[in-house]
């Protein structure tokens, strides 16, 4: 199967929520076969929270008495959200004309190492993609899940677990690329929530996208671009609402010496005596995208940054570990500008003296070789980040 031909177009949650919009991913198979692609499909499960398919309502079911989710039970009803979605798509393809099977984790033959709630994909056969596509068949494929062998229990990749495995499966099957498309036109220079009129980059490469991704950017999940670049598969970001070409993620140069800004969510904020926590415990940490951490450029401490509702949790383990008492910042935001080593370090000095202007208090700061990261009060963000854009896109 030559990779030239083989495209893979990953739809998320809104992408495939409404009848209305279920036509434009039909339109967009349709357009990419009339080019010549031998097309197979990754879908989300359908809409988000109250739409009545969705993961988390589903998820719900299993959470309304109050008591503990088995990890099992919840990746379980976590792939049924998925496998709605593959029914409901391969039927509005076939009406539309284009003949598609639709697929689970275990029928596509996607198997995990076996870790329930965060699991690796570990070997995709293809056999049967490449038999159907061949035959000019569209494979609609269940994206977040996978299946443990030998017992083929169904096992989640994670949240953002779909993008993983739009890239898993281009990566398999040879893909010339793979299209993730979402509700935005491509990365952004800012998160448009923070930046609403922040410029779409045409392109953008493999190390910068991932490392945006790990500190914010939600436009793809990092375990993705890993899997992306490490098997070296093209990736591009789309709108399902228009036919913008979007941004290019692959083995090339950035545009900019300043690539764009990524903004974590605000998160409960602890500063801990340095060397209480080794590299793989931050490594797990980061993995789960719950908690995140930096060294402070200032003290060397460790800052870490934890979601609402393991921050509790987070306390409880580094007061057991550290010898010294750990300090809270409170709320925090944290925002990242990724680009080159030389540029970043310009604009990182900049910046802290343009907070000192307006009074932004920064609590923490990392400067590494492809990111700056200020952790500043979740108050100061908007104009933080009007701040940090600005660098950025004066050097576009």
């Amino acid at each position: 199967m030559s990779r030239s031909r083989v495209l893979v177009q990953k739809f998320g949650g809104t992408s495939v929520s409404t009848p209305e919009r279920r036509q434009l991913v039909a339109g967009h198979v349709r357009r990419a076969q009339a080019d010549g692609y031998q097309v197979a499909i990754v879908v989300s499960a359908m809409g988000r929270r109250g739409d009545p398919y969705a993961t988390d309502t589903l998820l719900d079911l299993l959470r309304s008495d109050g008591g503990p989710v088995a990890p099992d039970d919840y990746d379980l009803i976590f792939a049924c959200g998925e496998a709605i979605s593959v029914a409901v798509i391969a039927q509005v393809l076939k009406r539309a004309g284009i003949p598609a099977t639709g697929l689970t984790a275990a029928q596509a033959r996607i198997y995990s190492d076996g870790t329930h709630l965060e699991a690796n994909v570990e070997q995709i056969d293809t056999t049967r993609l490449q038999s159907l596509i061949a035959a000019g068949t569209v494979p609609v494929i269940a994206g977040g899940q996978a299946v443990a062998r030998p017992s083929l229990d169904f096992t989640t990749l994670g949240r953002g677990g779909s993008d993983t495995s739009g890239v898993a499966v281009g990566v398999a099957l040879g893909a010339c690329r793979v299209e993730i498309f979402t509700d935005v036109d491509g990365v952004a220079i800012a998160d448009p929530r923070l930046v609403p009129d922040a410029r779409v980059r045409a392109r953008v490469s493999y190390e910068a996208m991932h490392e945006l991704a790990r500190f914010g950017s939600k436009v793809v999940h990092p375990r993705a671009l890993a899997a992306a670049w490490n098997g070296r598969t093209p990736v591009v970001v789309r709108s399902t609402f228009s036919d913008a070409p979007g941004t290019l993620i692959d083995d090339v140069e950035d545009e900019a010496p300043l690539v764009g800004l990524a903004a974590l969510p605000p998160m409960n904020t602890l500063v801990v005596p340095a060397g209480t926590v080794v590299a793989p415990t931050r490594e797990a940490w980061e993995r789960s995208r719950l908690v995140m951490s930096l060294l402070d450029g200032r003290t060397g401490g460790l800052v870490v940054g934890a979601a609402d509702d393991k921050a509790e949790e987070l306390r409880d383990a580094l007061g057991e570990a550290a010898l010294e008492p750990v300090r809270s910042l409170g709320r925090c935001c944290w925002l990242s500008m990724v680009g080159e080593a030389g540029a970043l370090s310009e604009a990182h000095v900049r910046a802290m003296s343009r907070f000192t202007d307006l009074g932004i208090e920064v609590h923490a700061h990392e400067l590494t070789g492809r990111r700056s990261t200020c952790v500043i009060p979740d108050a100061a963000r908007a104009s933080a980040a009007e701040v940090l854009h600005e660098a950025i896109d004066t050097q576009a």
